[in-house]
């Protein structure tokens, strides 16, 4: 299924003013990426680009790793961008909105080229991995989280109670990334899931925070218009019956987190049998 880019773009840009304070989750994910950079950053790495930099979550745990000079900004909505340069001078030194499928930067410019919950908007995720090795250096590392198919499940099954039209985003699954790394030469992949449910008030609760956060149907497939009251009704009604002990509603996104690396220029493109590196999922 394909996403309409600029209902993508326009959502998110409206988002920027609410993201912050609706963005619990994502919040948690980045810093688990984080986390895992910290561990796997390549020991002579100086310069960084952070694909999808949002309100600038990232932006002071990474320029505490790399420097307030190697670190760049890179994000498709620029009110985004402009909320995050309001009090951060390490965003106001390199920052670039455009195009996540096609990076404006030159060959082998970056060591690192990190990304966390953007590639899930992607139509061809295989030419943002294209241009993410283009302007990797060798040796460089690509590190990244997105989501998976099973995300929102429990609002999508509530959905197909109401009627046949796709509400919620479809995303790919680890598989298809994997393959995706492999086809773009991408060494050594390495990718692993978890599964983050997050408790709301209510299922109201949670179509707020979608909206907060730009995280709606961005589906070219969508049914054009607003849902009939109705229609939501009903949805809600479903989703009121898989109320918690707690009185809590549940909301499960499917987490996955991958990394590879680009091999050295000096080595054989030449594979032996020796050479092969298998997928691995974690």
């Amino acid at each position: 299924m394909m996403f309409s880019r600029e209902k993508v773009k326009r959502a998110f840009s409206k988002s920027a003013c609410s993201y912050n304070d609706a963005a619990v989750l994502q919040k948690e994910i980045l810093s688990r990426l984080i986390d895992k950079l910290n561990v796997l950053q390549p020991e002579s790495a100086k310069c960084l680009l952070d694909v999808g930099s949002g309100t600038g979550l990232a932006c002071d745990r990474l320029t505490t790793m790399y420097g307030r000079e190697s670190y760049f900004a890179y994000d498709f909505a620029l009110p985004m961008l402009e909320f995050a340069q309001q009090d951060n001078i390490s965003i106001n030194q390199h920052a670039v909105c455009g195009d996540v499928e096609a990076l404006p930067y030159q060959e082998s410019m970056f060591d690192v080229v990190f990304s966390a919950s953007t590639y899930q908007w992607c139509n061809d995720m295989g030419n943002a991995f294209n241009d993410s090795y283009r302007v990797m250096k060798d040796g460089g590392l690509f590190i990244f989280s997105t989501f998976g198919p099973d995300t929102l499940k429990e609002l999508r099954d509530c959905f197909v109670k109401v009627d046949s039209q796709p509400h919620v985003s479809s995303f790919i699954d680890m598989q298809e990334l994997g393959d995706g790394l492999l086809a773009c030469g991408f060494h050594a992949p390495v990718i692993e899931s978890e599964t983050i449910t997050v408790e709301y008030s209510s299922p109201l609760q949670l179509l707020k925070d979608l909206q907060a956060t730009g995280a709606t149907n961005h589906l070219e497939s969508r049914a054009r218009g607003l849902m009939g009251p109705a229609s939501l009704k009903k949805m809600l009604f479903e989703y009121e019956k898989l109320v918690l002990a707690n009185g809590k509603f549940p909301a499960s996104y499917e987490v996955i987190y991958a990394h590879g690396w680009k091999k050295l220029a000096n080595k054989s493109n030449q594979l032996g049998a020796q050479d092969w590196q298998p997928i691995q999922f974690v």
